[in-house]
């Protein structure tokens, strides 16, 4: 079992800009990871279409490691019950596209509340990735302990960052160029500038 701390890890950037490619990296390594791609992305891990088809095929490997790409149908209706299961498994990483989907403000279900808030209880690490950091519940960001902002110039984004991390962080993110971000973690003062290559 990964001793290491569960965190949230939230990825934002406008389209283009990185943050798939910076997801994927992030997740290259995980030995127990499942992949909630709506937007077809991914393909390293076995892929799966139907919430049926994934109890079945998770209820067969989740003692050992697994890489499950799960592309439903209907992604919102589905995400509830994938939340669920999550927290039966336990000791994985759960990485969300276009996160925002399913925390808008003011909508966050108990499902996906339990992931958020006892998620390191069950030894579940979160990423999500999302053009729009203003679009997200508070709860979400709130209990992030890492975030890779990518270029951004729409002025409510802009706004959010410099008030929950600062003026100095917002001419970073100005100043980003493609595939650049600004890496945020809570609790250290230094922001660094990295940069992601294809």
């Amino acid at each position: 079992m990964d001793k290491t701390e569960k965190i949230i890890i939230l990825i934002f950037g406008k389209r283009g800009s990185g943050k798939s490619v910076l997801a994927k990296k992030t997740v290259r390594d995980k030995k127990r990871l499942l992949i909630y791609d709506s937007m077809g992305e991914y393909t390293d891990g076995v892929i799966v279409q139907d919430l049926n088809q994934l109890r079945d095929y998770w209820g067969k490997v989740y003692r050992g490691n697994f890489r499950i790409i799960y592309q439903p149908v209907d992604p919102v209706c589905d995400f509830n019950s994938v939340c669920c299961e999550v927290c039966l498994c336990e000791d994985l990483t759960f990485l969300v596209e276009e996160i925002a989907l399913y925390s808008k403000p003011l909508t966050l279900s108990p499902e996906f509340l339990e992931v958020i808030q006892r998620g390191r209880h069950h030894r579940i690490e979160l990423i999500g990735t999302s053009q729009r950091p203003n679009c997200i519940d508070r709860m979400l960001t709130s209990q992030a302990k890492q975030m890779c902002i990518f270029n951004t110039t729409e002025p409510r984004d802009i706004e959010y960052f410099k008030s929950t991390i600062g003026y100095e962080a917002v001419k970073k993110i100005a100043a980003l160029e493609q595939y650049e971000y600004v890496n945020y973690r809570d609790g250290i003062d230094e922001l660094e500038v990295k940069k992601e290559n294809l």
